[in-house]
């Protein structure tokens, strides 16, 4: 159990790393049009999300899949772009994004494996002398999830407390989406 628990911590730790700002800003970038009403259709589209880079990890761990690690720190911010090019067009043609379509859940899923590749080069230097992987991925995926929906759940609470004090919805979603894309482009060119 303690190891277990010490992956978990390992997970979280890693999410919420301030260096880690890359994955901050796809979760909140895919959670842009959801609100608290809409926490089991975002719950389900962050697992997805989690499942994608589960199972990338798992394929690392096990030494079946192995990418050159500066591609995977391209696409990374490619795919976080491609969340807030998406983002600006629903808040362009003042369009809802889809929030339950299979579209979604395989792009989120296709995304996580990307994402997951970044966690595989940390997580194989963990591993180096673990006998069994199973309980080290299990425990840091657990708490890769728990540090998603920690991010999920302040990011909601931002967005209903600025409704709350009468900043208009759609001025918030274009100020943090447009935040995450000039973080990204500093990702991508700088």
């Amino acid at each position: 159990m303690n190891d277990f628990l010490f992956y978990t911590n390992q997970g979280i730790s890693h999410i919420l790393d301030i260096n880690g700002l890359d994955h901050l800003c796809f979760i909140i970038s895919f959670s842009l049009f959801y609100t608290f009403k809409d926490w089991r259709k975002l719950l389900g589209v962050v697992t997805v999300f989690t499942v994608g880079h589960c199972i990338t990890l798992v394929l690392s761990g096990f030494n079946i899949v192995r990418i050159n690690s500066g591609l995977v720190e391209t696409l990374i911010p490619i795919t976080i772009m491609i969340s807030c090019l998406y983002n600006f067009k629903c808040l362009f043609l003042k369009t809802k994004q889809q929030q339950s379509s299979l579209f979604t859940y395989g792009v989120l899923l296709v995304f996580g494996l990307i994402h997951g590749l970044g966690f595989s080069n940390y997580l194989r230097m963990m591993l180096f002398e673990e006998d069994s992987i199973l309980v080290p991925l299990f425990g840091f995926n657990v708490g890769i999830e728990i540090a998603q929906l920690l991010i999920v759940l302040l990011f909601l609470s931002f967005i209903f407390i600025s409704n709350k004090i009468s900043i208009n919805r759609t001025f918030v979603l274009w100020c943090v989406n447009g935040i995450v894309t000039l973080f990204v482009i500093k990702l991508l060119f700088f």
